[in-house]
């Protein structure tokens, strides 16, 4: 129903090459809690030949995770993702810059931290297409991301995705007049037992 694309996890995902041409709009639109670059990590991501795609309309670090293969099951995407720290010379080049931009100082305090984002849509019978579950997750920390990527996956495959479908239209006048989130709030809590769908922490 849904299978799991040859997709690793970098345990160390680190900048450490300088680049070449920069200029102070590079280093506008820093995403605090994200994984959207802007044109300076761009670059600097690209000097690491890390893979750079467009995730939600944005460029990040991310890789595809979950592919489906009913028709009646439809990912809207499946991703991991990773943000990168600053070290060596690229650290260097940054403290340096810093001095004339200080919104380069953003990149000095950047962490590594990984995510994942998963966000899965069905259609009832008379072809309404509706959100099945949204849930994000990121984390500082390797091993608790890894965790819970794995407890994750654990559910995903055993998971009958279109009864889940089944069962979230079925009480929709249980979630249709919650607000935002709300909504994707109760539908982690009732598939998988997540109380909150969204966890995620700072990039500095």
């Amino acid at each position: 129903m849904l299978k799991r694309l040859d997709t690793s996890v970098m345990s160390r995902p680190i900048c450490y090459k300088p680049i070449v041409e920069y200029t102070v709009f590079d280093f506008n639109y820093y995403d605090k809690d994200g994984f959207e670059l802007n044109l300076a990590e761009q670059k600097y991501y690209t000097k690491m030949n890390y893979p750079l795609d467009n995730c939600l309309n944005h460029l990040c670090f991310q890789q595809n995770w979950f592919i489906s293969t009913s028709p009646e099951i439809i990912i809207d995407h499946s991703l991991i993702l990773h943000r990168c720290g600053y070290e060596d010379q690229a650290r260097e080049q940054l403290r340096y810059i810093s001095k004339e931009i200080p919104q380069a100082g953003h990149l000095l305090s950047s962490k590594p931290k990984w995510g994942f984002d998963f966000a899965l849509d069905s259609k009832d019978p008379s072809g309404y297409l509706f959100e099945v579950l949204h849930i994000e997750y990121d984390s500082k920390s390797y091993d608790n991301f890894v965790e819970h990527m794995i407890s994750f996956e654990y559910k995903v495959r055993h998971i009958d995705w279109i009864d889940s479908a089944k069962k979230i239209i079925d009480n929709k006048d249980k979630w249709q007049h919650l607000k935002g989130f709300e909504q994707n709030n109760w539908k982690s809590n009732y598939l998988i037992g997540w109380i909150k769908a969204e966890h995620t922490e700072k990039s500095f």
